[in-house]
């Protein structure tokens, strides 16, 4: 029987700890992730929607959501729901939100700038999280307007640095443009989706030349647009 060092069982208990801290983690993540769960089915409700048509966008039955409905306080979720926010929990998309606005184009420069500021905030975000989180941020590579519809991809280093690159290409066309009907570069797309995914620095691949790439290249390098995960985003997307 081999014997184990001292070292060796100490990095086992070092490991243990590390994926029991993972799990407690995932714990409280589910937890919060129902109580927000509560509170949309809540405040849906209170907006009028039918316990039925929650059941099915919430992927439960009516008698599940009704009895989550009637034991839930509102103000209570709010207050909770604030708390986590104010610790960095992303906060729920705004139905009356003007998210995609952008991506049907801008009258004036002034406005498509403005956008290019609210994307660096939120690639700030993103290297913020990277550097202290032990999981990748996601972004979903569809307009909000598709949903339930979703084309999630992770975010790494190779993606922070492209859109960065996109953005500077854009701004600096801004910058000499007089209106945006002048616009080459950084003209909107007349698609949204594609638009959406020039906003990302996602390529656009054709499964033809997709499959023309080696498997390493297909698989292993982010940059070209691999990934088992964003293959089947681009799946989704096409």
């Amino acid at each position: 029987m081999e014997r184990v060092t001292i070292s060796e069982r100490i990095e086992a208990a070092r490991r243990e700890r590390r994926v029991l801290v993972r799990v407690s983690r995932a714990g409280w993540r589910l937890e919060q992730a129902e109580r927000e769960r509560t509170w949309a089915l809540v405040s849906a409700r209170a907006e009028g929607i039918s316990i039925r048509t929650l059941a099915t966008a919430a992927g439960l039955s009516p008698s599940r959501v009704h009895q989550l409905v009637a034991a839930a306080d509102l103000d209570v979720l709010d207050a909770a729901l604030g708390e986590l926010r104010a610790a960095g929990w992303p906060a729920p998309e705004d139905p009356d939100s003007g998210e995609d606005t952008e991506l049907g184009g801008r009258d004036t420069i002034a406005d498509r700038l403005s956008d290019e500021v609210s994307w660096l905030r939120q690639f700030a975000g993103w290297l913020s999280h990277l550097d202290a989180e032990h999981y990748p941020p996601a972004v979903n590579l569809r307009p909000a307007a598709d949903w339930p519809d979703r084309a999630i991809v992770t975010v790494d280093l190779a993606r922070v640095a492209a859109v960065i690159d996109r953005i500077a290409a854009d701004v600096d066309e801004l910058a000499r443009a007089r209106r945006v009907q002048d616009l080459v570069t950084a003209a909107v797309l007349p698609d949204r989706r594609a638009e959406r995914r020039r906003r990302l620095a996602e390529p656009d691949l054709e499964f033809r030349a997709f499959y023309a790439l080696p498997a390493a290249a297909r698989f292993l390098n982010s940059a070209a647009g691999a990934g088992l995960g964003r293959l089947a985003g681009r799946a989704h997307l096409q």
